[in-house]
């Protein structure tokens, strides 16, 4: 289920997901369940933090919320990332739905 790939802090939540480079910017592109990630695909190649920008200006415009309210927690180098959004978990998955 899409929402193991969410978890609730005090500060938001963190969404687990894992990054697809190549494809067109999509959100959600699909879920991992072994891994428990929700999959996004964007167009950006990852060359000095490039798609890292990318993912958190297209997760901004997906959520309806400002860049400010969105921050990479883990994973910086890496195709599974955490990303806190100051958001309420249902907020979060009314969005997903």
């Amino acid at each position: 289920m899409m929402e193991d790939a969410i978890e609730e802090k005090k500060e938001g939540c963190i969404i687990h997901i894992r990054v697809k480079i190549g494809g067109r910017r999509r959100f959600p592109a699909g879920y991992d369940e072994w891994r428990k990630r929700i999959e996004l695909e964007i167009n950006e190649e990852p060359v000095k933090g490039k798609a890292n920008r990318t993912i958190i200006k297209f997760l901004a415009e997906f959520f309806g919320v400002s860049e400010e309210d969105i921050k990479l927690i883990y994973g910086e180098k890496s195709k599974d990332k955490g990303i806190l959004i100051k958001r309420s978990k249902t907020y979060i998955l009314s969005k997903l739905k």
